[in-house]
């Protein structure tokens, strides 16, 4: 892969430096598009960006170039690169659902729900048969947001039966009806979930959460530990588990888990304050 990689950046970078003025050249483009998104996967981000910038070079018509240069710089939190490549792309393709809920998440990351949820809205509505289950999980999140808990439900549902193969979805329902305190429902779907779909860091994490509003703390305690064990750097898990053995009155277990929670997010000040709390009991 590697190899393959230097051979072909050696190659792209030959045929831009050769180019004097560059012409529409579509085939052109998709190497250089194929390329981002090879380079993306691996993380490397800066260098995508370049080759998603050369796909639309050769080809200004390229909107898949567009929506994923917005993706990358999207993940890299550059909202205003990402919003001005989603309004290109959709500019392009008016009719672009994915264009519009990304979008959309650019606006919510922004602080602007109303906008956002305009746009996930408009997405559901654009074409009746295409997976819009991206978009009514984020509405069903402003609603989660809002404990608005009904229409939340509502949404999530909707966005599981379109894609259900999608355990986010569940996990996310199940996580509604534990806040609606229902957490014996919640810990049936989360169960569900995971027959359906093996081990998932959000699924073991909610199912903790579940157990701990039901004072099964060891059965909490289990779950969380699945939890970090598939993702270590899951910093929330850390910091459930050390409520719980405060509230079991093992000091010294408590203060090395929320120890585990500041050690990987050192700038978080509620970790901080329960480590005071902890350390005062």
């Amino acid at each position: 892969m590697k190899y393959f990689l230097s051979c072909l950046l050696t190659t792209v970078i030959l045929f831009a430096c050769n180019t004097q003025e560059t012409e529409v050249n579509p085939a052109q483009s998709k190497v250089h598009y194929d390329l981002g998104i090879e380079l993306a996967s691996l993380s490397l981000y800066q260098n995508s960006l370049k080759e998603f910038a050369l796909a639309i070079k050769f080809d200004p018509d390229n909107l898949k170039a567009f929506r994923k240069k917005g993706l990358v710089h999207f993940g890299l939190k550059q909202y205003d690169e990402a919003e001005k490549l989603f309004k290109k792309t959709i500019k392009l393709d008016p009719e672009n659902v994915q264009a519009h809920i990304n979008l959309g998440m650019v606006k919510y990351s922004k602080g602007d729900k109303n906008e956002a949820k305009k746009l996930w809205e408009y997405a559901i509505e654009i074409k009746n048969d295409d997976n819009d289950a991206k978009a009514l999980n984020n509405i069903a999140n402003l609603y989660k947001e809002e404990k608005l808990y009904d229409k939340a439900i509502e949404y999530y549902k909707a966005a599981g039966k379109m894609d259900s193969k999608n355990m986010m979805y569940i996990d996310n329902l199940a996580d509604v009806f534990r806040l609606r305190g229902e957490p014996d429902q919640a810990i049936r779907l989360l169960e569900k979930s995971l027959k359906l779909n093996g081990p998932g860091i959000a699924t073991q994490f909610n199912l903790g959460k579940s157990y701990k509003d039901l004072k099964k703390f060891e059965k909490a305690i289990k779950a969380f530990k699945k939890s970090l064990k598939i993702n270590p750097a899951l910093t929330e898990a850390h910091y459930q588990i050390a409520q719980i053995k405060l509230v079991q009155k093992n000091q010294d277990s408590a203060l090395k888990s929320i120890e585990s929670a500041i050690k990987s997010d050192p700038s978080n000040l509620e970790y901080q304050e329960f480590r005071d709390k902890i350390s005062d009991s």
